[in-house]
């Protein structure tokens, strides 16, 4: 039974940290500004949490402070290149990142609204495809942001399954243990 409890005691000592209360971060790209919001798993935004944004160099952006709702903004800087990184820490051991990819600030320039067509009357095929892309584009970020927001928070929530999972996996160890034991005497 000495050794049941030991396995159990080892067990539970590398386990990881639960996740009912874990730091989630979400950011966005809306036009020429990132927008976005810290949460809790189980609940809840961290209100007036520093957060600080940095691109792929390390460089700071951004930085600021979360409002009542865990919420952050800030606009796009010029040559926004590289990833950029929102990292928010709730001073409380609470500390979490989200990275948007280069790929997604390059299309942030291109929302601007159309410029006028030519004077001369002349089409410019090369600017009106481009233009009808980066409409395209934001109107699609528009839509599957609900929908990148809805993962992000169902991705890091304990499911039952999950804890059905730990139950069985401490099951199967202690019949490991009993097996091993009858096989001793």
């Amino acid at each position: 039974m000495k050794r049941v409890a030991a396995a159990l005691l080892i067990a539970l000592a590398l386990a990881s940290p639960a996740a009912a209360h874990k730091l989630k971060v979400f950011a966005t790209v809306e036009g020429q500004a990132v927008r976005g919001y810290a949460f809790f798993i189980g609940g809840g935004r961290p209100n007036g949490s520093p957060w600080i944004a940095k691109d792929a160099a390390g460089k700071v952006v951004a930085s600021g402070t979360t409002d009542a709702e865990g919420r952050f903004a800030f606009a796009l800087p010029a040559a926004a290149t590289t990833d950029l990184t929102v990292t928010v820490d709730t001073q409380e051991a609470h500390v979490a990142s989200a990275t948007l990819a280069a790929s997604r600030l390059a299309g942030a320039s291109s929302t601007a609204p159309p410029a006028p067509a030519p004077a001369d009357g002349a089409a410019d095929a090369g600017g009106d495809e481009a233009r009808l892309a980066a409409l395209i584009g934001a109107a699609v970020q528009k839509e599957i942001e609900p929908l990148m927001e809805r993962l992000e928070a169902m991705d890091a929530r304990l499911r039952f399954t999950d804890m059905l999972s730990g139950v069985f996996l401490i099951i199967g160890l202690a019949g490991i243990g009993l097996w091993a034991r009858g096989l001793r005497r």
